[in-house]
């Protein structure tokens, strides 16, 4: 089907581009009551082309006024082919070569060469203006565009123009489109009795009718009550259609040339942005480090200062790294294409790609960053999403960097992760690298606490994901614990993480915990209190130890578990002996204190042995 196919004109002003159109289709393209009076187009114009078997193709006719280049730029996004127009004559202009320039950063890669107006020279001159073109695009991305010269006011030749944008038409193959919907707004307005509509070109994805999506940069979201394309309800608009969209829960007047309508949290706000640039070679202008431009992406232009990353001054026809600083933010996918014109005087200077959405700033002096942004710029989808999981990502943050659509996403994800290049976690995401040297790094954790505390089993699990800062459910932490790439290193048992080598050794300690146990042996059956056993650090370590396997803690006293054990079994002994037991006579059948049989008592109490009725215990 041609009708996701987008045509457009461009070409030096007064060079009959809205003229060809009619021509071509029998529509005329300027509206507006100004551009019928003054004969130039200001705005976009926008038609239909009547193929065979019914299809139709998309026409936009854009400005080529220098007054109105942005109106243009916002034109060219998203077309697959351009006509651009040069008058028999004039010759190349000017704007001629501006447009060019804009359609190859944009990457517009497919055009036709049209003379205009061929009734008004001879051959010889004809052929001068053919040479012409050809010098002037030489070693450009039209260099090898076909050339036709066509009256537009006769009809001569516009049927031979026709089949060869058939012929064009035919030739491109459009990829599968993976992306999330985005569509750049390039006109929005009200009607009665309808609402908000909004027009665009569908640069990626599908819109569907009924469905709910985002404006931005307002973050607002929008229904789509209807969508047209040439005059005829759609329910579904793919990639490459010219579309208008009813839209619900916005007022037009919220929504300006520029904005974009995309998938809720599909795409990146930004202040910086790092590109490879190519500056023009028909421009003399040098960038510097500071030098402030116009910045457009999509359908919509604003300042920026550009800063050099591999080079102290960018000159003439020089493809190099560059951050631009925006002036205002943007909302962008990496590889999106971008234009830069000159602040003062307003020209076309360069384009690009943006390779990285890093908001951090960067210099010439910035290595190691530079060094990566280099590599950065041959990543395909895989390389580019690897290097995305080098911490854990969500599913959500892993689409608005990617900006696939979830269906599609979710493939790619299930696809890698069976190739063993990333491994998900719950709803959480890292590379099969990163969580190889993430646990490394756990481990060295681990490791410098069993130094610090070499009686310890090992680190509480709370504690180990507090040190690591990670933003995951405990239980999606405990999955992490138990990946393989982990347990060859650590192993989580009751509770706690440990190194997978790590015993306790008692060698340095014996001599601390006799100590202990000696004079927690001498009161018995007494308890002592913990604070006369404890008199440096090292005793501490100990007691910890000795708590998890010989003595028990009740309150602030420390009793051997053997003393404990006996003290129970005399008191359920007279239990079962008299039916119950009193504190007095606990105190005097353990040989107690008062106090202290009491808090065994309560010890009981707690652990379920005991029941307490009044001033008596019974057996639970």
């Amino acid at each position: 089907m041609k009708d996701n196919f987008i045509v457009g004109t461009a070409g030096h002003i007064d060079h009959g581009k809205t003229t060809l159109i009619k021509a071509l289709t029998g529509h005329d393209t300027d509206k507006l009551k100004e551009e019928k009076e003054r004969g130039i187009s200001i705005n976009l114009g926008f038609t239909a082309l009547d193929l065979a078997n019914n299809e139709k193709v998309g026409i936009i006719d854009v400005p080529g006024h220098e007054a109105f280049i942005k109106n243009m730029m916002a034109g060219v996004v998203g077309m697959d082919l351009i006509l651009l127009v040069i008058a028999a004559d004039d010759g190349v202009m000017p704007q001629s070569i501006e447009h060019a320039q804009i359609l190859n950063y944009m990457g517009v890669e497919n055009a036709i060469i049209v003379i205009s107006k061929k009734n008004l020279v001879d051959a010889s001159m004809l052929n001068l203006v053919e040479e012409d073109i050809r010098l002037s695009f030489e070693n450009t991305t039209l260099e090898n565009a076909p050339i036709i010269a066509v009256d537009s006011v006769s009809g001569e030749n516009i049927d031979k123009l026709k089949n060869l944008i058939v012929n064009k038409l035919s030739q491109i193959k459009k990829e599968d489109d993976n992306k999330a919907m985005r569509m750049n707004i390039d006109r929005s307005f009200s009607l009665n009795g309808v609402g908000t509509i909004i027009t665009g070109t569908l640069t990626e994805g599908e819109i569907s009718k009924d469905r709910e999506y985002m404006i931005y940069p307002s973050e607002k979201f929008v229904k789509v009550r209807s969508i047209e394309n040439h005059d005829t309800p759609i329910d579904l608009a793919h990639k490459g259609q010219r579309v208008a969209l009813n839209l619900s829960n916005i007022s037009s007047n919220e929504i300006t040339r520029g904005d974009i309508i995309a998938d809720p949290n599909s795409l990146i706000r930004v202040e910086n942005v790092q590109c490879k640039l190519n500056l023009s070679k028909f421009s003399d202008i040098k960038i510097k480090h500071w030098s402030r431009v116009r910045f457009f992406h999509g359908s919509k232009e604003v300042l920026a200062r550009a800063v050099p990353l591999l080079v102290k001054e960018i000159k003439q026809g020089d493809e190099t790294l560059v951050e631009f600083r925006l002036e205002e933010e943007l909302y962008v996918r990496r590889d999106d294409k971008f234009v830069i014109r000159n602040y003062s005087p307003v020209k076309t200077i360069g384009g690009g790609v943006i390779i990285d959405t890093n908001n951090e700033n960067h210099t010439i002096n910035s290595t190691s960053y530079v060094n990566y942004l280099r590599d950065k710029e041959n990543f395909d989808d895989i390389d580019e999403l690897i290097d995305f999981l080098k911490e854990f990502k969500s599913f959500d943050q892993i689409k608005k960097h990617m900006g696939e659509d979830e269906v599609n996403l979710r493939e790619s994800l299930d696809k890698i992760i069976s190739n063993n290049e990333i491994v998900n976690i719950g709803d959480n995401y890292i590379s099969k690298k990163s969580l190889d040297d993430l646990a490394l790094k756990i481990r060295d954790i681990l490791l410098e606490f069993h130094k610090d505390n070499p009686l310890a089993d090992g680190m509480g699990k709370q504690e180990l994901k507090q040190r690591l800062d990670f933003d995951l459910s405990s239980k999606d932490f405990e999955s992490l614990l138990k990946q393989k790439s982990l347990t060859r290193l650590i192993m989580l048992q009751r509770g706690v993480v440990k190194d997978k080598d790590f015993a306790i050794s008692l060698d340095n300690f014996k001599k601390n915990i006799d100590i202990i146990m000696d004079k927690v042996k001498k009161e018995e059956p007494k308890l002592i209190k913990e604070t006369g056993l404890i008199s440096k650090k090292e005793d501490k370590e100990v007691m910890a130890y000795l708590l998890k396997n010989d003595l028990v803690k009740i309150d602030d006293l420390i009793i051997r578990k053997e003393n404990l054990e006996n003290l129970i079994k005399i008191a359920k002994d007279e239990i079962i002996k008299n039916g119950s037991l009193t504190a007095k006579d606990f105190r005097d059948l353990s040989k107690l204190s008062r106090n202290q049989a009491i808090i065994v008592l309560e010890y009981m109490d707690k652990k379920n042995i005991t029941k307490r009725i009044d001033d008596i215990r019974i057996l639970v």
